[in-house]
């Protein structure tokens, strides 16, 4: 017995900022970058705070569940970098929403859904916790240097969540890491220590675009195969994949290594460009409301993030 998705919510901001828009603050132009990434537009926090847009998706999940904030056992929130940095953003959502519960920050960048939902597995599991709220929220138009053009162009803000209740969903699952922080990685803020020797460096995501697309392929593919063993199940039998989204060309890369057809592939790299942890979920929260699911169609995520993490997971959908 481990866990079913029960609901699902997702909040976007309000801007939405067009290629064309990006080629006027840095050296860009639109062909450049749908060609080389699949992106034609993000959406970008403007006046809304990430606390906003994580309430509101979390509110949307809650409904489509049929839960109360009192029913909630656990909140898991998956960020890179929330509202403050103290106390968590789990807090700070469970705070809005009145949920009395243990909460807790997971990083794990672009696979931290992925983590939340074996965190959360291992909680119901163990009897420790029956209905969980995982959250994924970015804000990663705070964390970009807006003049380097191969990374500005690529990234997204939003917020979505999934209600997880005990259940039969989980098929199997698995959680991965290659410990790297040169790859891809955001410095710290170094704060202003009377006593410090260290040299501040510029708070922005550095990103080795080839050495990302090279681990990205191939850990999307390990994690495939590697799901698909412990669920006891082939590609032919996954009715949909929803992928972390990223860039066009590694989905298009690890769909040609398995000879998937498109329509099994989710993709909305086109409108939001790559949210972090919160991709997989808006894209969810995005066909379930679609209808695009039906009950029994089994559902493989995967996803890659700094770090450098991996995961995948298989469900059955039980709405």
């Amino acid at each position: 017995m481990s866990f079913y998705i029960a609901g699902t919510g997702s909040a976007l901001p309000q801007k939405v900022v067009s290629n064309d828009e990006l080629g006027k603050i840095v050296e860009t132009n639109d062909e450049w970058i749908r060609t080389r990434t699949g992106i034609h537009n993000r959406r970008v926090l403007t006046n809304e705070t990430l606390t906003e847009l994580s309430a509101k998706a979390a509110s949307c999940a809650l409904a489509d569940a049929g839960v109360k904030a009192s029913d909630i056992d656990l909140v898991i929130c998956a960020t890179m970098r929330g509202d403050t940095v103290t106390p968590s953003q789990a807090c700070l959502t469970a705070a809005e929403l009145g949920i009395i519960a243990p909460c807790f920050d997971i990083n794990a960048a672009c696979s931290a859904m992925l983590y939340g939902f074996d965190i959360a597995d291992s909680f119901i599991q163990t009897g420790k916790a029956e209905c969980v709220l995982i959250i994924a929220c970015e804000a990663m138009s705070k964390q970009l240097d807006w003049s380097d053009r191969a990374t500005c162009v690529l990234f997204g803000d939003g917020a979505a969540a999934a209600v997880l209740k005990k259940g039969d969903g989980l098929l199997g699952q698995c959680l991965a890491c290659v410990p790297n922080g040169k790859t891809i990685f955001t410095p710290a803020f170094e704060g202003a220590s009377p006593f410090s020797t260290r040299e501040a460096r510029k708070v922005a995501l550095n990103m080795d675009g080839k050495e990302t697309y090279k681990f990205a392929v191939n850990v999307m593919v390990e994690q495939m195969e590697k799901v698909l063993e412990k669920a006891g199940l082939t590609v032919n039998d996954i009715d949909y994949v929803l992928p972390h989204q990223a860039n066009i060309r590694i989905i298009d890369a690890a769909k040609k290594r398995f000879n998937i057809p498109d329509e099994k592939v989710l993709t909305n790299i086109s409108s939001y460009g790559n949210m972090s942890a919160t991709s997989i979920a808006v894209l969810l929260d995005e066909n379930a409301r679609s209808g695009k699911f039906k009950k029994g169609d089994k559902l493989l995520f995967v996803a890659f993030g700094a770090g450098m993490t991996a995961a995948a997971a298989i469900l059955t959908w039980n709405k």
